[in-house]
């Protein structure tokens, strides 16, 4: 108790002053009408500052959970994109009703190489989330890769940055197949193998998917021809092309789950030997 008497004692003149203050306020905006309208007017001014601020702190700590609706709406619009026959980059035969085997879902990128000759990417899906190997991974851009293996919670992703990965695609005006294969230098050169020269392609054309393999469907984008020669005597094309997608700015991505998976592997092991 002492103390406090001791503490009002020795600020006595800044809390004489306040008080009177405060007095002199309250005198003045019951008195004048005009005091009364510039004390409303900076309390509003100063209160909009304090919800301003409160409102941008509400924003920021609510990031994660808007993040996570967009992500969720983003799968939503990639599967109806994936089903549309309307997308203009599609080759024509995109435009014929056909069965969409392929469900959508999301997942976000936790470690992501693309420094090595085989790269990866670590997934925050596993198992337990309906996750398994042989799946294929794409983003906003185009293709990433294939699942390799998983845990209950957590996958491994073979990147397009892998010399031994090799996606089947075809040109938006073509109906010629080839392999797309990572060049092993820059990450964003690649080549197309195994295309006959007398296929209808030209440096610029868009790359797409081919639809030969259980990973992807057809007409996803993936990249452009940028080097186009015939190989003398060979009867096929040297092809080289550049990515959409840039492999190092991936953070999210879309699994695509193949619901005839397993009848195609069954089928494929009833061919002969």
């Amino acid at each position: 108790m002492q103390r406090i008497l001791n503490a009002l004692l020795q600020f006595r003149n800044p809390i004489l002053y306040f008080f009177l203050l405060g007095l002199s306020i309250a005198f003045s905006f019951n008195q004048s009408p005009f005091h009364q309208y510039t004390i409303e007017k900076y309390g509003f001014y100063f209160s909009a500052k304090i919800y301003e601020i409160k409102d941008g702190l509400s924003h920021y700590f609510n990031l994660k959970k808007v993040n996570q609706q967009l992500l969720e709406e983003n799968k939503q619009l990639k599967s109806r994109e994936l089903t549309s026959p309307l997308i203009p980059l599609y080759p024509e035969a995109l435009e014929k009703p056909k069965r969409f085997p392929f469900k959508v879902k999301k997942a976000n990128v936790l470690k992501n190489s693309f420094n090595n000759q085989r790269n990866f990417l670590t997934l925050d899906m596993g198992s337990k989330q309906g996750i398994q190997p042989e799946m294929g991974v794409i983003s906003k851009n185009g293709i990433v890769g294939v699942v390799h293996s998983v845990t209950p919670n957590y996958s491994n992703v073979i990147s397009l940055l892998h010399q031994d990965l090799k996606i089947n695609v075809r040109t938006n005006k073509s109906p010629a197949f080839g392999s797309l294969v990572w060049s092993g230098k820059d990450p964003t050169k690649f080549l197309i193998e195994d295309v006959v020269s007398n296929a209808n392609i030209s440096v610029g054309d868009t790359i797409v998917t081919g639809g030969m393999s259980s990973y992807f469907p057809l007409g996803i984008p993936v990249g452009k021809v940028t080097k186009l020669e015939k190989i003398q005597g060979s009867g096929y094309y040297s092809i080289e092309a550049s990515l959409l997608n840039d492999l190092s700015q991936v953070y999210y991505v879309y699994i695509l789950e193949n619901i005839d998976f397993q009848e195609l592997q069954s089928l494929k092991k009833k061919l002969p030997q």
